[in-house]
């Protein structure tokens, strides 16, 4: 674990923070180590593709243990993946602060702290940031089986966002953006789950 972190730190470290692009998770080779699987589903086309699904467990920024039960909070989870080193992340952070607490049950939005290393005083840099920018919703130190999203690029900022079961829902996006950008984008990730919804239950029917 502890390998892990330093090099992931090393990565984000040489490459900093991030423009504006698409980026899909990187998934893990097997789903029963806890970290991604792919479930075949129906497209809105009636084709089959495979789906990404995050299955995790991880520490919030108090060492309280989280796992992908959180997924089911809400319709759409915005996971957003930061460092303490970046500034577009830190400017964006109070914008995603006012969208966390618009969300209810539509939508979450859940931080990853990319950069963490284990040590209080990293930890508490974090817990620093998060209050001073108001980013008053959940926040997860890096973890193995996060790894899709934490390496999926090497840059940051970098979003993804996930149903309620945990899969991944359109393409994840890299880069800051300002809080009415993120209200469309949520916007439009919720109409894709509920798209889906109305997929799978006239599959049933």
């Amino acid at each position: 674990m502890k390998k892990f972190l330093i090099l992931l730190l090393a990565l984000l470290l040489l490459a900093g923070c991030s423009t504006q692009e698409s980026v899909t998770p990187a998934p893990a080779e097997d789903a029963s180590s806890g970290t991604a699987a792919s479930d075949d589903s129906a497209a809105s086309d009636g084709t089959q593709e495979d789906v990404f699904r995050l299955t995790f467990t991880a520490n919030d920024l108090e060492g309280n243990p989280v796992d992908q039960s959180v997924f089911a909070n809400a319709k759409l989870t915005m996971l957003n993946v930061w460092a303490t080193f970046c500034a577009p992340c830190i400017n964006e952070m109070p914008d995603l602060g006012e969208l966390a607490a618009q969300g209810g049950t539509d939508y979450q939005i859940i931080g990853v702290c990319s950069d963490l290393d284990g040590s209080e005083e990293m930890l508490a840099d974090a817990r620093d940031l998060v209050a001073q920018t108001g980013a008053d919703y959940l926040h997860l130190q890096p973890s193995e089986s996060l790894y899709p999203v934490l390496t999926a690029t090497s840059s940051v900022p970098v979003t993804f966002f996930f149903d309620s079961e945990g899969k991944v829902v359109g393409n994840g996006l890299l880069g800051a953006q300002d809080k009415e950008t993120w209200a469309q984008v949520l916007e439009e990730r919720l109409e894709m789950v509920e798209a889906g919804a109305e997929v799978q239950s006239d599959g049933a029917a």
